[in-house]
Parts: C-alpha cells; structure tokens; sequence
C-alpha cells in the first residue's frame, strides 16, 4: 500500500513541476483597429484650385482612447506638435471638425485605397484666417 502511495505522490509531484516549468505561450494578436494607421505618412495635396504641396503627418495611438488616434501635423501646421484628433470606424479614419491649437479649424476622412494598406484617400478642408480650403489628399505610409 505503501509503495502505490509513493508512485502516485511522485506521479503528481512530477505532473506539478511540469505544469509549473511551462511557459505560457501567447496566441493572441492584435486586434486593435488603429494598427494599420499608426506610422509616418506622407500626405500630398490635390487643392480645387493652386498647386497641392507634399507633407508628413505622424499618427500615433490616443493613449486616452481606444477607437481614436492623434495626427501630428494634419494640414500641414508645420509642426507634430500641433495636431488633431481622429476616430477610426471599420471602414475608415475620420477627423470631426475642430479647432487646432494654432486656431486652425480642420475635418476631413480617409479610406484605405489599396489592400495591402499602405496608401489612404483622403478629403480634408482646412478653415484658416476666416478662409475655407477644401482638398483631396493622397497618404502614402513611409
């Protein structure tokens, strides 16, 4: 009696070591629907009417949001540091209108134009000094 005691002590000594000596592996990936958008993007202009310009906007994650993302020079303020903020739907990511810190006021959208997401379409309009632009932008992630 003795001996089977011992064999099924040390079977689950041994079974509890393993378990323990194990390292949990994570299958998890990231679900986050931001990813795709976070990265440098260079934005080039199509204005209705003068010739569009060629500019770099940084997306980042909101650290205070999980649906939506901060774009460090949207419009082309000349700075990261003044930027907007935007929420990311299902199908696209879309900048509400308002006001930037050098009183810029700014909306605008954009949609994926390819399957490998690495170029975005986009209609943004710009309210700066009482003047209204509207433009179609083309973003290409560097």
């Amino acid at each position: 009696m003795k001996t089977i005691f011992r064999f099924f002590l040390t079977v689950a000594v041994l079974t509890i070591l393993l378990i323990a000596a194990c390292e949990p592996v994570d299958n998890s990936t990231s679900n986050d629907p931001r990813d795709p958008y976070i990265g440098e993007w260079q934005f080039i202009e199509s204005p209705k009417s003068t010739e569009g310009q060629s500019y770099i906007v940084n997306i980042t994650k909101d650290p205070d949001n999980s649906s939506q993302v901060i774009l460090g020079n949207f419009g082309n303020p000349g700075s990261n540091d003044i930027s907007a903020k935007g929420i990311v739907t299902s199908s696209q990511l879309v900048v509400s209108s308002q006001q930037m810190s050098n009183n810029w006021i700014v909306d605008g959208s954009g949609k994926f134009s390819n399957s490998n997401k690495s170029t975005m379409d986009w209609t943004l309009s710009i309210t700066a000094g009482g003047n209204k632009d509207t433009y179609t932008a083309t973003a290409t992630k560097q």
